[in-house]
């Protein structure tokens, strides 16, 4: 990895902090389009990652990133409790099992698949959120009779959570405000408890699954690339708590207003880009 790459991913480490914290999705819907581009350009980089890898060590590599960035969130917005554990707890058992399941498939789609998935549920996500900010905001969500939405809201947030390396709050968030109907102001901090789980669990289940592969560049550690998460880590970590500050300060239609919009021009890009590239 060069240092001209070192420096540039210790600076973005400070946005993915940012919107981990703001967003409550562990910032993966900004640190994978970056790592997309860092594979993509070797001659700057210094990072060999063959092509058919791009996705998976990037989605890997975002994992290993987003469990301790998230669990700073969640300790933050902790001590204002904000953290819906009566709804997130039912979550996290289904969303683990999952997580495993999701490592298993990203593996053998191709890496152009893999991305214009990834940008086509940050495209249906971001439409979701931009039409509920016209409505009223959710009234405050207990599982109650829900139980069974929450228990399949978690399988789909593992899975989404390891095959697509973003922590899983992408489906979190939609699932959190119209299935469980919670408080919009706790959504975020919601999100970021669930996602400290299925993030780890697909971490380590892409390290054990490309463990020793001979394709995979040194420093790797199963499918993350380490020099590149170990850079972003500190930058992540140390500036979640700005997300935090932003996010108590705005109100729940700016939020959902924020969150599709992101979510939308992220998408977009990535779904149009890797289409053309899968249809050659």
């Amino acid at each position: 990895m060069s240092l001209l790459a070192m420096a540039i991913t210790l600076l973005f480490g400070g946005l993915v902090g940012v919107v981990s914290g703001l967003v409550g999705v562990g910032g993966g819907i900004v640190m994978v389009p970056f790592l997309y581009l860092l594979f993509a350009h070797p001659e700057w980089s210094g990072i060999n990652v063959p092509p058919a890898h791009h996705a998976v060590v990037a989605h890997a590599t975002s994992l290993l990133v987003i469990v301790p960035t998230a669990l700073a969130g969640v300790l933050v917005y902790q001590r204002s409790r904000l953290v819906a554990w009566r709804v997130a707890l039912p979550m996290v058992g289904t969303a683990m099992l999952a997580a495993i399941v999701g490592v298993q498939v990203a593996v053998r789609l191709p890496a152009e698949a893999l991305k214009a998935g990834f940008g086509a549920f940050l495209i249906a996500s971001g439409l979701n959120l931009l039409n509920a900010s016209r409505r009223d905001g959710a009234a405050d969500g207990d599982p109650g009779k829900g139980w069974a939405l929450a228990l399949v809201g978690g399988l789909f947030i593992g899975f989404i959570t390891s095959l697509l390396g973003v922590g899983g709050g992408i489906v979190a968030i939609p699932i959190l405000i119209y299935l469980v109907r919670l408080d919009m102001k706790k959504v975020a901090a919601t999100s970021l408890g669930i996602v400290v789980f299925s993030a780890l669990v697909g971490a380590l289940t892409y390290v054990l699954t490309g463990w020793g592969h001979p394709d995979l560049p040194p420093g790797s550690a199963g499918y993350i690339f380490l020099p590149a998460g170990l850079v972003l880590l500190p930058g992540a970590v140390l500036t979640v708590r700005v997300g935090v500050y932003i996010n108590k300060r705005l109100n729940a239609r700016a939020l959902k207003i924020l969150f599709g919009l992101v979510f939308l021009l992220v998408g977009l890009r990535l779904f149009l880009e890797n289409m053309r590239a899968a249809l050659g």
